[in-house]
């Protein structure tokens, strides 16, 4: 655990002085979702799992937790580590804030991976490629009704092709905190970050599942 500000903020950490990987899970996950990718690429970076504040074992003081707060977070780590030659690498929820830090402080990191990110979760008539607002309400709802219930709704959503994988997502999204995870499908949906797109600078790898109904391949 590294105590940043008020919170205490939970991270795996491979060690070493190799060049750094640092991930950042999707809203209602934790860390556990990159262990094949720590596996796989231990051998040659130092890989750093966070769980985000309010998520996993991470505490928060408020369930009203911005984009920002989390790039805060993400900024103190980075300087307490001392990580070097950072990849970036931002899953969902993850790859937004990825994108505000790759866009605010491109001179921490080397590189940028989003994987099944977008610019803004709900579609209107400038940006179809999102989640219908209808759909969206649905899950609020759910959330509020039926919290556990609703995990299961928006696993099946993430892993439509896998049961499996979508059992073991919703294990981990049931551990979330009610007030963190509605807070932020709220704020979420109010984000646009198309004009910090126009900001990224450094090489950036996207990888989208061929069927994502989230973030879409468009």
């Amino acid at each position: 655990m590294v105590k940043i500000g008020k919170n205490e903020i939970f991270i795996q950490d491979t060690g070493g002085d190799k060049p750094a990987l640092l991930m950042l899970h999707g809203i209602m996950m934790d860390h556990t979702v990159w262990q094949h990718q720590v596996e796989t690429f231990s051998p040659y970076y130092r890989v750093v799992c966070m769980d985000l504040r309010g998520h996993g074992k991470s505490t928060s003081d408020s369930a009203d937790i911005s984009f920002e707060d989390h790039a805060g977070d993400i900024l103190a780590l980075v300087e307490h580590l001392a990580l070097r030659d950072i990849t970036l690498v931002g899953w969902s929820m993850g790859g937004s804030i990825a994108l505000l830090l790759a866009a605010n402080h491109a001179d921490r990191f080397s590189r940028l991976v989003l994987v099944s990110t977008t610019p803004q979760l709900l579609a209107d008539a400038d940006f179809k490629h999102a989640l219908p607002v209808e759909q969206a309400e649905q899950l609020g709802k759910l959330l509020f009704d039926d919290f556990q219930m609703a995990c299961a709704a928006f696993c099946e959503l993430v892993s439509s092709e896998s049961d499996f994988v979508a059992e073991k997502l919703c294990r981990i999204a049931r551990k979330t905190r009610t007030d963190v995870a509605m807070s932020t499908f709220q704020s979420s949906g109010a984000r646009n970050l198309h004009a910090e797109l126009k900001r990224i600078t450094l090489p950036t790898h996207i990888i989208v599942g061929a069927i994502d109904f989230i973030c879409t391949p468009a």
